[in-house]
């Protein structure tokens, strides 16, 4: 499938679950859980600095989905990773990441418990791909029409040298 046709089924999707005109990742993860009927907990990880480690998972247990997000990044970063982890839900993507069981215990689960998994390192796979494509929908779809400023100001007070003039500062009147 080509980038065109999988944006439009991305888009298709994300359209199909009925959001409302402007929503939050919060209003994006209720009606996921409430299409599959279970909760989607979400839990903060912390990754950073591990060589090769996803700075998103999503574990798949009987009960619910867990999605891990790496709490060392930015909101703007940790709200993406989420669209990233939810579009696997949404996709219904399988799981491709296998983590031993020391791990799954530092994470606080059972591994008996955990039916699928994901995290992603890299975009070399279908899913991985495909949930990239997603989250970045469900972002653009999050923000559409919300006041943004223009790409480059024409003229007048939202030109760009208006934008980063120095500020005017007004003069103190001394009394007489």
């Amino acid at each position: 499938m080509d980038l065109e046709q999988l944006r439009a089924s991305c888009e298709a999707r994300v359209e199909a679950l009925g959001l409302p005109h402007r929503f939050s990742t919060r209003d994006l993860r209720d009606a996921v859980a409430e299409r599959r009927g279970r909760p989607i907990v979400l839990r903060p990880l912390s990754t950073l600095g591990a060589m090769d480690a996803p700075c998103g998972i999503r574990l798949e247990t009987r009960d619910a989905d867990l999605l891990f997000y790496e709490e060392a990044t930015s909101p703007l970063h940790q709200n993406h990773i989420l669209a990233h982890e939810i579009s696997h839900i949404i996709c219904d993507h399988p799981g491709s990441l296998e983590l031993d069981t020391d791990t799954l215990h530092a994470l606080g689960f059972d591994p008996t418990l955990v039916q699928r998994m994901s995290g992603r390192t890299g975009y070399a796979g279908e899913d991985e791909r495909e949930a990239e494509v997603m989250a970045s929908v469900i972002r653009q779809l999050m923000y559409r029409r919300r006041e943004i400023p223009s790409s480059r100001p024409a003229s007048g007070s939202e030109s760009w040298d208006a934008l980063f003039a120095e500020p005017h500062r007004k003069k103190k009147r001394h009394p007489k």
